[in-house]
């Protein structure tokens, strides 16, 4: 794209309006409810048309024939935290902090501001577009709301892109794919005076969670991220679980890993104890997907900005897309940091140009008529 089209400064400031009011609803996977009856109040004040899907997707067709090829432009509602009141939203100068802030808030914005031009101005492309604010993309939403779509629109889908990450730190386009297990124990409990000596489900789940840390590792990662149970301080536990995630871009390593869990939680029941393991989520690796052609867009545009070309593996939407074959990227709009932290922060002065570099990227995507 020799002369790219500016984002009009209306946009702009629609965007930083938008973000401030959208960042304090609480959104939890599967319960992105507050914050869909904005976007779709929102829509239907500007006159855009659109659809809610059984996941919560909200969906916004852009020259959809309901036949042809289709790209697709997403970004998730869901945040990591589990509020269900107000988040708590605070400005320093260009700085905003909000909990979910950069992860996704401000990228869904950006999806809207994105329908809302495209709408307005009606740029030419070769393919129908989706804009889509997609639900459950964090933790045990497992991704629900793009495996929805996927089911949906199917093999009509030529193209897959999500903005989350940060800005500046390069390009998603390969997928860790991951397990994650629910393991629990259960023994007989008792008072910690009158029955001291019975089995406690906390130290039983502890001996096997250290167990878990002493494994060989190759290729892959492992991280208990909850531990619950128990019942007061003078009880002995009859009941103790925890959550387990393996993660790797490789599926070989998965398989190894999920066979050392096995190994170590069938050796566990060998001494006597009830131990359960439930798979509460998976998210697979990519499996053939060409994603050269996105790659090259976003490149292009992003080194026209001065920004991180790197290529980087994460776990985003597009390991749906990406285990189905089908080309999917990622990238970030905006600058910001602490991530799945309640500091989380985003700089209000990256986003012009985050915002430029996104309409950038999907004009020059779309636009290509060798990409289906």
């Amino acid at each position: 794209m020799a002369h790219p089209i500016s984002l009009p400064s209306w946009c702009i400031e629609e965007a930083e309006s938008l973000l401030r009011r959208v960042a304090v609803i609480p959104a939890p996977s599967l319960q992105e409810d507050g914050r869909v009856s904005f976007i779709s109040g929102y829509l239907r004040k500007k006159g855009i048309p659109f659809l809610v899907d059984e996941a919560k997707n909200v969906i916004i067709p852009y020259g959809d024939d309901g036949t042809s090829p289709l790209d697709i432009y997403a970004a998730h509602t869901d945040v990591v935290f589990p509020d269900t009141r107000s988040l708590p939203l605070k400005e320093d100068g260009t700085i905003l902090r909000c909990p979910g802030i950069a992860d996704d808030s401000a990228h869904f914005v950006a999806i809207l501001i994105y329908a809302l031009f495209f709408h307005r101005e009606r740029p030419e492309t070769e393919r129908g577009i989706l804009f889509v604010c997609n639900s459950a993309e964090e933790g045990l939403g497992n991704l629900h709301g793009t495996r929805t779509l996927f089911r949906s629109y199917g093999r009509r889908i030529a193209s897959f892109t999500s903005f989350d990450d940060i800005l500046g730190r390069g390009i998603v386009s390969n997928a860790v794919g991951s397990e994650r297990y629910r393991i629990a124990v259960r023994t007989e409990g008792g008072h910690s005076y009158a029955d001291f000596g019975r089995p406690n489900a906390i130290a039983i789940l502890s001996s096997l969670i250290e167990r878990l840390y002493r494994q060989r590792a190759d290729g892959a990662t492992y991280n208990v991220g909850t531990i619950e149970g128990g019942t007061s301080v003078n009880s002995i536990a009859e009941y103790a679980s925890c959550t387990y995630e393996i993660r790797s871009t490789d599926e070989k390593a998965l398989m190894n890993m999920r066979t050392s869990l096995e190994a170590i939680i069938e050796s566990s029941r060998s001494d006597g104890w009830e131990i359960t393991s439930e798979t509460i989520g998976v998210r697979p690796c990519a499996h053939g997907a060409d994603t050269k052609r996105l790659e090259e867009a976003a490149e292009e545009v992003l080194r026209r900005h001065g920004l991180s070309t790197e290529r980087l593996s994460s776990s985003t939407d597009c390991n749906i897309p990406l285990s189905l074959g089908i080309p999917a990227i990622c990238f970030g709009l905006i600058y910001g940091g602490g991530r799945h932290t309640r500091e989380e922060w985003v700089d209000l002065s990256t986003y012009p140009e985050g915002l430029q570099a996104g309409l950038e990227y999907i004009l020059s995507v779309s636009s290509d008529p060798a990409s289906h």
